[in-house]
């Protein structure tokens, strides 16, 4: 009898030695690296336009460069983030501007108005429907901004509102 309680004993000890370590081994961070980092090119993303045409890398026009912007129409740091872009929206002339949202359809259209981008002619802006890119980019932080060479190669990629001024400089390098 005393075995058995001394086995048993030795058993409760064990495993509670199991259930301790296991928080520190569900804690470890994952180090695969996001996709966008493992395949740094133009990701093959499919949007669904305002008009609902869908829009892929394929459809966007050959030119210098390519930003992708992921983020939400009621994020302040979004829409500071689009007022920074329309003021400097010039100096983008020769970029693709892709933005994406997972939002309703009807918040990126009064997003559309209220920044008046009907008049952005190398703008595609569209709803990701499929959940695409925030895995691709283990996105933490909106907005999200992915800069990409007239070749459709990675340049780098941004977390939160970034400076207008550094996003250029970024195309730049």
């Amino acid at each position: 009898m005393k075995s058995i309680r001394h086995l048993l004993a030795c058993f409760a000890i064990a495993g509670s030695f199991v259930f301790a370590a296991a928080p520190a081994t569900a804690q470890k961070t994952d180090s695969t690296p996001p996709p966008f980092r493992r395949f740094p090119t133009v990701p093959p993303f499919e949007l669904m336009g305002l008009d609902n045409h869908k829009i892929n890398r394929e459809s966007l026009a050959k030119r210098n460069g390519t930003l992708i912007i992921f983020f939400s129409p009621d994020c302040h740091h979004c829409q500071q983030q689009m007022d920074w872009l329309k003021e400097k929206l010039s100096s983008f002339d020769r970029y693709n501007l892709v933005l994406a949202t997972y939002q309703p359809i009807e918040e990126l259209k009064a997003f559309y108005d209220k920044y008046k981008m009907s008049s952005w002619k190398n703008l595609y802006i569209g709803r990701d429907e499929k959940f695409f890119l925030p895995p691709y980019y283990k996105i933490a932080n909106l907005p999200f901004l992915a800069l990409y060479d007239k070749n459709g190669n990675l340049l780098t990629s941004f977390e939160g509102t970034t400076e207008v001024a550094k996003v250029l400089a970024a195309f730049k390098k």
